[in-house]
Order: C-alpha cells, then sequence, then structure tokens
C-alpha cells in the first residue's frame, strides 16, 4: 500500500488477470467442414484425354454431362 499525499493510505491497482476475448475464443474453436465433395470427369476427343476435377455442384455437374464429359469413379 502506499500514502497518498494526505497520509491516507492507498491501494494501487495490480495488474488486471488477461482474459482471452470472445473473438479470439471462437477463433481458437474448430470451424465446421463447409467443403464440397470433389468429382473427377474425363474427356477424351482427337486423341487427347483431358480430365478435371470439380466441386460436387449440380449446375456444373449437369453442364458436364451435357458436353460429353464421362465421369471417373
Amino acid at each position: 500500500m502506499q500514502v497518498n499525499k494526505n497520509g491516507i493510505a492507498v491501494q494501487t491497482p495490480g495488474k488486471k488477470k488477461k482474459t482471452m476475448t470472445t473473438k479470439k475464443r471462437n477463433h481458437k474453436r474448430r470451424a465446421p467442414n463447409y467443403h464440397l465433395q470433389l468429382r473427377r470427369f474425363v474427356l477424351i476427343d482427337d486423341e487427347a484425354e483431358v480430365e478435371i476435377v470439380v466441386p460436387c455442384f449440380s449446375p456444373i455437374l449437369e453442364l458436364l454431362t451435357k458436353d460429353g464429359w464421362r465421369e471417373i469413379k
């Protein structure tokens, strides 16, 4: 304890205990897995083979199957 200029005892504030903020706490939690499944397609044309890997997303899959791409399983 310290004494002020009038001779009265004054308690000095000690160091506050650092707590983890909510933002940091939420950041440390594991995020949910939002990754899409991947699918492989192949197109063989004029002696060339092209292979692509795309996420399992219905508009993309519809376009590929209409254009003659075949799925590799």
